[in-house]
């Protein structure tokens, strides 16, 4: 069973990447992450990720997306979002309680605890640290997606049609979570909505350059980034911070607004500047975090830090 269960979860790793900040968002966000790993955890995380020539960070970082399926780890599917019972962004209100609205702790805040866990016990086998490793690369990313951290009509999924180099009324399947998913990053980069994996992968390759340079620019380095693995307060303000972009930004102007314009126009040039950003942290504080995990293994005891059982 050990076996079988392997050889699905590295099959998978090799599929083509989708769904959430379009593939090459997750891929921007794993590029740009280890641009500020320290030499411990680019060492560590290409071992436990299982980097190669063929399956690089952004391949791992965009991995979580093809396993959640119902052939491959269909149980994964909720630990990509969380959705707050209290949000009503209509009367701008966006609230999130934790651990309330994580039932059962199936939701991001909790995978994110959870892998990080995983990862951190070398007793745990070699594929189940390798998997968690590759689910936090991915999860940073859906954490900065606003609508990923959303209770509204389930993450924007049920604000549809929405309208998109087209007028209006739309009469499409295109949501408003699409929209940020997809529509926004493609349009931000000037990709077309049909591409290939190698131009995906060239796309995320330039976003994560030109983020690192505008970070650059403006002096970040990282070392002040939250980065407490003992517990969720890091990830929960970053949670609400995302919830908060649904009042002021996503959701500002009204669902009625949403559903009645194109927003490829205004509302597009209104966020884009907002996409850009929390593309930029997901990589900056997903590197914090992998730093702090691969400067705890360093210091065990043992020095074991891969340990588990081989492949």
């Amino acid at each position: 069973m050990l076996a079988r269960t392997a050889t699905l979860l590295l099959a998978a790793a090799a599929a083509t990447p989708a769904f959430c900040w379009d593939g090459f968002g997750h891929q921007t966000v794993g590029f740009l992450a280890q641009k500020y790993f320290s030499s411990e955890a680019n060492a560590t995380f290409g071992a436990l990720a299982g980097l190669s020539d063929g399956f690089d960070i952004g391949d791992a970082a965009a991995w979580a997306d093809t396993v959640r399926g119902v052939d491959n780890l269909p149980w994964s599917k909720n630990w990509h979002f969380i959705n707050p019972k209290g949000d009503d962004p209509e009367n701008h209100v966006c609230v999130m309680n934790y651990p309330t609205d994580c039932v059962s702790q199936n939701c991001i805040i909790a995978a994110i605890m959870n892998q990080t866990s995983i990862v951190l016990d070398t007793e745990k086998p070699l594929i189940q640290r390798r998997n968690a490793t590759k689910f936090l690369l991915h999860f940073f990313g859906d954490l900065h997606q606003p609508m990923h951290t959303s209770g509204f009509k389930y993450g924007g999924n049920m604000v549809r049609p929405v309208c998109w180099n087209t007028a209006a009324p739309c009469d499409g399947t295109r949501s408003l979570h699409g929209v940020w998913d997809s529509s926004m990053p493609r349009k931000l980069r000037g990709v077309p909505d049909e591409t290939g994996p190698e131009e995906d992968k060239a796309v995320a390759v330039a976003w994560a350059e030109d983020l690192y340079d505008l970070q650059q620019a403006e002096g970040v380095n990282g070392g002040d980034v939250c980065a407490d693995l003992s517990g969720p307060r890091c990830i929960l303000n970053w949670a609400a911070e995302s919830n908060k972009l649904v009042c002021s930004n996503v959701l500002n102007k009204g669902e009625a607004w949403i559903l009645g314009n194109d927003l490829s126009k205004e509302y597009f040039d209104e966020n884009a500047g907002l996409l850009n950003t929390q593309v930029g942290k997901a990589g900056l504080r997903l590197a914090a975090w992998m730093n702090a995990i691969a400067s705890r293994l360093a210091a065990s005891d043992d020095g074991e830090w891969l340990g588990g059982d081989d492949l």
